[in-house]
């Protein structure tokens, strides 16, 4: 039982091998001297017990929520990864010209994902028609 904590000379370490490094001796003769009455000023601690929600299992990112176009094309949302303290950007997400048919899509990474899904890229479905586009360029 060697990942529960213990207090030697009033300093508290989280395992007996921690304890034992720090002091100079091997695990087995840590755990002898906690167990021994000849040192009192050796004790294993109660283990330190977690909250039912708090897992060792990561967090999920922080996905910013989809938002209406409204024609400004240079917004750029970060999504956070919360497992990193502070959290780390991994990703932006926003609108912008699909760079095959021009026409405005979201993108879920505006760096890695530059072609909208009717074009043949995994960008999001694109808004209005090809035909638009032309009738703008003449």
């Amino acid at each position: 039982m060697s990942g529960s904590p213990v207090e030697v000379a009033g300093i508290v370490y989280a395992s007996i091998s921690q304890a034992a490094r720090a002091h100079g001796i091997s695990q087995h003769g840590m755990e002898w001297r906690i167990d021994s009455d000849s040192f009192p000023d050796h004790k294993r601690l109660p283990a330190i017990r977690r909250p039912a929600g708090d897992h060792l299992v990561g967090r999920a990112l922080v996905e910013p929520e989809r938002w209406p176009f409204d024609g400004d094309l240079s917004r750029r949302v970060p999504v956070l990864d919360p497992n990193i303290n502070p959290p780390r950007v991994v990703r932006r997400v926003g609108w912008l010209r699909c760079m095959r048919c021009s026409r405005p899509t979201f993108s879920e990474d505006v760096v890695g994902i530059r072609i909208c899904f009717e074009c043949g890229g995994s960008g999001s479905v694109p808004i209005g028609r090809i035909s638009d586009l032309e009738d703008e360029t003449l």
